[in-house]
């Protein structure tokens, strides 16, 4: 069903704005507010921001909408998904663990899982290291078109649990090959990370999602983070979520049946399963949460500096930082450098596979045109 693109664009102009923080920085707290306004100005459903440093979060706020056509407003408490930024969990999980000597990150994922990833190339000869800073060549089943069409598109079902290691099917020898040889060249890979959170599920004998929460969530008193579809989700807790349909998203991807169109760009994907991003990108959480995570572990609280730099990302335009898409979510975190400070920030609409459009580039670039510049303020205001 299409809906009014007027009506549609009514929704972006009335929006909703909570900065509940103390506000100790009025001027810059303002400016915060104001790029906001701007953002869901441009046809953008939601937002929601955190900006934190070292002993908590000092400034956040949500914008617009979680659902368009109800004009239910998006709040700081709302769920969103944060796709590949699942793997920094994973990665501290991983990396504690070899503090305390239960794994070796010199294994490789078959003398560990065995017959799970014999018919996978290079599981046998990349180490977890290798994995950790994706230098592993091992193929990544997002790039597989197969998965695309079940995992995002025509084929999906909404409410499908995936199995755990249900996404490695895409990545057999005999359907792609290793891209390099281990340790050749640097090259993201979801695999890498599915097999990761595998690899702690059979040493612990219990779930990624437990792991995460012992050793990460409860330390922390992060109470608003879990694993879509493999924990319970409070009633009415995720957010709604919207996905640029174009051109190239239908012909690659699709759209799937049971997603209403809500105007020409956007599809509705509110309360799909994230559980075909599996371990490595199906939490979803609020910005406050994931920037007090954020916080903890790149300001080496969690995870000491030697090994934090096995996981850290590499620098956006100067910044450590991360951008995720999934379906119906896009998501950015950027440590400002020189600085304790961390911004998050999280809108529900995705694009990915949706190549080359005027909202992907607003999308890939926001981030860093507008919120960076007045999150630098908050650290030379100290």
């Amino acid at each position: 069903m299409v809906r009014s693109v007027t009506r549609y664009f009514i929704f972006c102009i009335i929006f909703s704005l909570n900065a509940v923080w103390a506000q100790e920085h009025p001027e810059i707290d303002r400016e915060m507010n104001d790029a906001l306004s701007n953002i869901i100005a441009r046809s953008v459903p939601g937002i929601s921001v955190a900006v934190a440093n070292k002993d908590g979060v000092i400034w956040s706020g949500a914008a617009g909408f979680s659902n368009i056509d109800d004009g239910v407003t998006l709040s700081q408490s709302h769920l969103l998904g944060i796709g590949d930024i699942s793997n920094q969990y994973i990665g501290t999980v991983l990396l504690q663990m070899a503090q305390e000597g239960v794994i070796n990150l010199n294994a490789t994922p078959k003398s560990i899982l065995g017959d799970l990833v014999s018919n996978i190339e290079n599981a046998d000869t990349a180490s977890l290291y290798q994995l950790m800073n994706n230098t592993s060549g091992i193929y990544s089943w997002s790039d597989d078109e197969d998965w695309a069409r079940r995992g995002r598109g025509i084929q999906l079902n909404p409410h499908y649990q995936w199995r755990r290691d249900e996404v490695l099917q895409y990545i057999s020898k005999n359907m792609h090959p290793a891209v390099s040889k281990p340790g050749e060249i640097h090259q993201y890979s979801k695999s890498n990370y599915t097999i990761l959170g595998l690899i702690i599920e059979k040493i612990t004998g219990g779930p990624i999602e437990q792991e995460v929460r012992n050793r990460i969530l409860t330390p922390l008193k992060l109470t608003h983070t879990y694993y879509d579809t493999y924990e319970i989700l409070p009633n009415g807790g995720l957010a709604g979520s919207y996905h640029l349909g174009t051109n190239q998203f239908i012909s690659k991807v699709g759209i799937n049946a049971n997603f209403e169109t809500e105007s020409n760009l956007f599809i509705n994907t509110s309360g799909t399963s994230l559980s075909s991003e599996g371990l490595a990108g199906g939490i979803v959480t609020t910005p406050r949460e994931l920037a007090i995570f954020a916080s903890a572990l790149w300001n080496g609280k969690i995870i000491n500096e030697k090994d934090l730099k096995n996981i850290l990302p590499e620098k956006i335009n100067g910044h450590t930082g991360i951008h995720s898409e999934i379906l119906g979510f896009t998501a950015d975190i950027r440590k400002i450098e020189n600085s304790d400070i961390i911004v998050v920030s999280m809108i529900n609409l995705g694009a990915v596979n949706s190549g080359l459009s005027p909202m992907k580039d607003y999308l890939d670039s926001y981030m860093d045109k507008i919120l960076v510049p007045i999150a630098k303020k908050y650290a030379s205001a100290k």
